[in-house]
C-alpha cells in the first residue's frame, strides 16, 4: 500500500495519529487507553497504545518522531524557554519555529487523512494535498497560514492533561477552525486560504519562535462541559 505522505508502495507502520507521548497521562496499569464514545451505537473501548492506523511507512514515521520529540522536551521542560505570565496569558519565547509548527501540522493532516471514526469530522479538503506537500518537504510554511492557538486547561489548581476528545469543528473570524484536546491544551488548529492578519497573528506561533497561551478553567470550556454532559446522559462517564 502506498504511505500517506510520500506516496511510496511500502509496508505501513502502525501510525499514532496523535503522538504516543500525549497518552501518557492516560494509560491504565495495563498500558491501555479507555476511549470515551458518545456514538450510541458504540459502546465505550480500550486500546494498547493509543489510537493507530497502517498510514505511514517507516522513512516517513521517523521523520515526524522527529518533531514530535521536540514537542514532548518542550512539554516536559526538556528545552530552555523563556516564560513570562501576564494575569491568564503566558507568552513563550525561544521555540524552535519550524519543528513546533510542523508538529503541529502534521497532527493536523494525520487526523484529515485518518480513517477512524474518532477523526471524522476532521475534513481538509484541498488542505490536505497543501500540508502533505509542507509536511513531506519539512516547510513549516508562513506564519499566516495554518496558524495554532493554544488554550492551558486548569482543574481545580493544577494542569488537566486526562482528557484526548474527539475533535471537532468552528469558525473564527472567517477561518474554519478544528479543536483538538490534548496534552493539557485545546488546539484550535485553522484552516483557509488565506492569511491570518491582526490580531489572530498576535496569539499563534511566530516565526521567532513566540506564542501566547490563553488560560482556562476546564469546566469553562463550553465544548468541554457539553462532552462530559453528553457522556454522563449515556452512563459513559
Amino acid at each position: 500500500m502506498p504511505c500517506a505522505l510520500c506516496l511510496q508502495e511500502a509496508e505501513l507502520r502502525r501510525s499514532h495519529i496523535i503522538p504516543e507521548f500525549l497518552y501518557e497521562t492516560l494509560y491504565d496499569e495495563k498500558h491501555r487507553l479507555q476511549v470515551l464514545s458518545i456514538v450510541p451505537e458504540r459502546d465505550n473501548w480500550r486500546e494498547q497504545k493509543g489510537l493507530r492506523e497502517r498510514l505511514l511507512c517507516d522513512a516517513c514515521e521517523q521523520k515526524v518522531s522527529v518533531w514530535e520529540r521536540y514537542a514532548s522536551l518542550v512539554f516536559k521542560g526538556g528545552i530552555a524557554l523563556t516564560v513570562r505570565q501576564d494575569g491568564d496569558i503566558v507568552h513563550i519565547s525561544d521555540l524552535d519555529y519550524r519543528q513546533f509548527k510542523l508538529f503541529q501540522l502534521s497532527v493536523l493532516w494525520r487526523a484529515g487523512v485518518s480513517s477512524l471514526q474518532f477523526f471524522e469530522k476532521v475534513q481538509l479538503g484541498k488542505h490536505a494535498e497543501t500540508l502533505r506537500r509542507l509536511i513531506l518537504a519539512e516547510d513549516p510554511g508562513s506564519p499566516e497560514r495554518y496558524g495554532c492557538f493554544m488554550f492551558g486547561l486548569k482543574h481545580e489548581g493544577g494542569v488537566f492533561t486526562g482528557l484526548i476528545m474527539q475533535p471537532g469543528k468552528t469558525r473564527l473570524d472567517g477561518h474554519i477552525a478544528y479543536r483538538f484536546v490534548f496534552g493539557g491544551f485545546l488546539w484550535a488548529m485553522l484552516v483557509s486560504g488565506h492569511d491570518l492578519g491582526v490580531p489572530l497573528n498576535r496569539c499563534t506561533l511566530s516565526a521567532t519562535g513566540h506564542t501566547a497561551i490563553l488560560l482556562r478553567n476546564a469546566i469553562e470550556m463550553k465544548n468541554l462541559v457539553s462532552f462530559s454532559m453528553k457522556l454522563g446522559q449515556m452512563g459513559r462517564l
